[in-house]
């Protein structure tokens, strides 16, 4: 399923406007029975002046060039436990995307994106409780603000170094002795923070993370069904390659040959290699 809507463009001088390179993957995993999953998860991205996107397809496998500053990158894994999972998670995309004003972005939106949900799904019997996770990246011309509820990720990649920017909520890293513990039964990644079409939960926790950006800096966003399967390190080793399309073949074919249990969602925004040039 591809959903593509538009937005208001805002005037900029293209010529102010330093390129990136933005490589998407996106795949369905499989059961135990070696069945598709359903794709829950959904991928967002807008750059201002540009037609915004949203994706939720089964395979996905993309490198494109989107003008920066003021971009905007979104992933949201559907909880697959609450009904609705899917729609939850394109909806919050959907949302963000479209009340995006195209320069910006706080954790206000992502308060007003749960209760839209509360407003639509949450007034469904079908659909109350629809849940998602949600991870959110904007960049300016010198600044990055990456801002997450869930498990979803980001990443910044610099010097070599993969650090994550994000916070995982969920029982284990929310709990000083578990977080330093490893081999854990699956109870305890059970989610803490989550988007949800329920009023009562609106005291969700958000975690923010910004700072100033230097030459090179590169982004990722990555649902679980990527993280859970590659390391932090193989992840940066990929992404050190020159050719993006290599490197997203390379992580594909790691996360289904690995059995791709979950669905598995990544943005990875890079600074084209003639950027700056005349």
């Amino acid at each position: 399923m591809t959903q593509m809507f538009y937005m208001l463009a805002i005037g900029h001088d293209r010529s102010l406007l330093m390129p990136y390179q933005l490589a998407i993957l996106q795949l369905s995993g499989f059961n135990a029975t070696g069945a598709k999953w359903s794709q829950q998860d959904a991928l967002g991205y807008a750059a201002a002046g540009e037609v915004p996107m949203l994706l939720q397809q089964d395979q996905v496998n993309q490198v494109l060039e989107l003008p920066s500053p003021n971009s905007l990158l979104l992933a949201a894994d559907g909880v697959s436990a609450s009904p609705a999972a899917a729609v939850a998670s394109s909806s919050v995309v959907k949302y963000l995307l479209q009340h995006w004003p195209g320069t910006g972005f706080s954790s206000r939106q992502l308060r007003l994106a749960q209760q839209y949900l509360v407003d639509t799904l949450g007034r469904k019997r079908q659909s109350f409780g629809a849940a998602t996770t949600i991870a959110a990246l904007h960049l300016s011309a010198e600044r990055f603000v990456a801002i997450n509820a869930g498990d979803s990720r980001i990443w910044r990649l610099r010097n070599g170094q993969l650090q994550q920017l994000s916070e995982d909520h969920d029982w284990q890293n929310d709990s000083a002795e578990l977080k330093q513990q490893t081999g854990l039964a699956q109870c305890y990644r059970a989610l803490t923070s989550y988007l949800a079409a329920d009023s009562e939960a609106a005291d969700f926790t958000v975690a923010v993370s910004d700072g100033a950006l230097q030459t090179g800096d590169q982004f990722v966003l990555t649902t679980d069904g990527v993280h859970d399967l590659v390391t932090p390190e193989e992840l940066a080793e990929m992404f050190a390659v020159a050719d993006s399309a290599t490197a997203l073949q390379q992580l594909q074919s790691l996360i289904l040959e690995r059995g791709a249990t979950d669905n598995a969602s990544l943005l990875w925004l890079r600074p084209m290699a003639n950027a700056g040039e005349c």
